[in-house]
């Protein structure tokens, strides 16, 4: 409702300057009956704001100079001895007038600074967004590429060739993952980022996620363990946007743990009874110290141990707690700097109870 008020008072240039000469008329005639019982000149700086920031400098300073007019006229109706004081009203009308006028000259800056980031992020978003677009492209020809030379190549079943298909696979779903990131962000920052949420159970997306990284964890030299409940636990949940984050952090365990290493993933039932379902994401890799955590998650921002380890951007982990945030949730982190480190989340559990999602998933459901 405000911004469809503000937006109907001041959407044009034209509408911002009438609201504000009737703002100011209206100050001006409550100056007049007050006369100089009571002092209302700061008042003058409301209509100054909106005609300065709607209309520019040029209006800001036609409003500044009636305002000192307009004080200097009840002045001179209303004070005694006007003339004999005219040298100090003179040079309280002139610091009036430098007081808006500054007001107006910063204001005036600070909307042309403000035009100038929007204008910034509209192109980064823009050019993000194409390349994330040309990049995605190539990925699906690559991938598509792939799945076609492993089903016609007699040989595929050798345990060289094998690794070297997998491996290529692993790195095409290594720059999906970037690409990813990369246009969801660019998403965000326009506004048009939106989640579809459906129940979804945290095993199956986990084992998706795990599957694509099989082949670097082995590699690597990287054991996987994983904790699961009996029962899967189904959350309320954009699928994609959940699959994003899960191998965000996945992925993010397996590039800073080194060979023989641990990544234990544990799903969890949440309070007494359960409510909610807890992702948890723990290794043994370099981990992280105090004085970053509050870094890591603010984007393009990596530890020096973290450039060192491993290539990246430094973006996945502000992505999902970004995605983690649509679900009314966040990405919590402990950690200690060579101690390894541990993401988890927390999501509500699906409160239409098992029974009709398992009629949709019934292989899942009976594992």
């Amino acid at each position: 409702m405000p911004e469809r008020i503000e937006s109907f008072l001041f959407g044009t240039r034209s509408r911002a300057i009438v609201c504000a000469a009737i703002c100011f008329a209206l100050i001006s005639g409550a100056d007049y009956l007050l006369r100089n019982e009571i002092t209302i000149d700061v008042f003058y700086f409301v209509p100054i704001l909106i005609v300065t920031w709607h209309g520019g400098r040029g209006w800001g300073g036609v409003f500044s100079l009636a305002a000192v007019l307009t004080w200097l006229t009840d002045e001179h109706l209303f004070v005694p001895g006007f003339l004999a004081q005219l040298h100090i009203i003179a040079w309280n009308a002139a610091v009036r007038l430098a007081f808006f006028m500054t007001v107006v000259l910063l204001l005036a800056e600070i909307r042309k600074l403000l035009g100038r980031e929007r204008a910034v992020s509209k192109l980064k978003s823009a050019m993000m967004h194409t390349v994330s677009h040309e990049f995605n492209n190539a990925l699906t020809g690559l991938s598509t590429g792939l799945f076609l030379l492993r089903e016609t190549d007699a040989a595929a079943q050798e345990s060289t060739r094998a690794q070297l298909y997998t491996a290529m696979e692993a790195s095409q779903h290594k720059l999906s993952m970037y690409v990813k990131n990369i246009l969801n962000e660019a998403r965000m920052e326009e506004g048009r980022f939106r989640i579809d949420k459906k129940p979804v159970a945290l095993r199956e997306i986990l084992s998706g996620a795990a599957e694509s990284l099989s082949e670097v964890l082995k590699q690597k030299g990287v054991i996987l363990l994983l904790d699961l409940p009996e029962r899967p636990l189904v959350v309320n949940a954009d699928r994609e946007a959940l699959a994003l984050v899960i191998s965000n952090l996945l992925g993010n365990a397996a590039k800073y743990t080194r060979s023989g290493g641990t990544i234990t993933v544990r799903i969890e039932p949440g309070g007494t009874p359960p409510a909610s379902a807890v992702f948890s994401v723990e290794d043994t890799g370099i981990g992280i110290s105090l004085a970053d955590l509050n870094k890591i998650t603010s984007g393009f921002y990596r530890t020096e141990e973290g450039r060192e380890q491993a290539d990246g951007f430094g973006l996945g982990l502000k992505i999902s707690n970004e995605l983690l945030a649509l679900h009314g949730s966040r990405l919590e982190i402990s950690s200690e700097k060579g101690q390894g480190s541990r993401f988890f989340f927390e999501l509500p559990l699906f409160q239409e109870g098992p029974g009709d999602f398992s009629r949709q998933c019934p292989l899942l459901y009976n594992k």
